[in-house]
């Protein structure tokens, strides 16, 4: 099997959710009418970042 290919801009992180963590994200991709959830999770986690005031490296 080959091994896929990896960029150097790119790192995969695997994240554990729960059920109900999971049924809110879905509804509230469903209510925004998106699919792409790695797309989400990233969006979120940047503003997640963005809000944070003790990170202004």
């Amino acid at each position: 099997m080959p091994s896929k290919s990896r960029t150097q801009k790119t790192s995969t992180k695997n994240i554990r959710f729960s059920y109900t963590m999971l049924e809110q994200i879905e509804n509230v991709m469903k209510a925004q009418n998106t699919r792409n959830f790695s797309a989400w999770v990233k969006e979120a986690c940047r503003d997640k970042i963005r809000s944070c005031s003790v990170c202004s490296e």
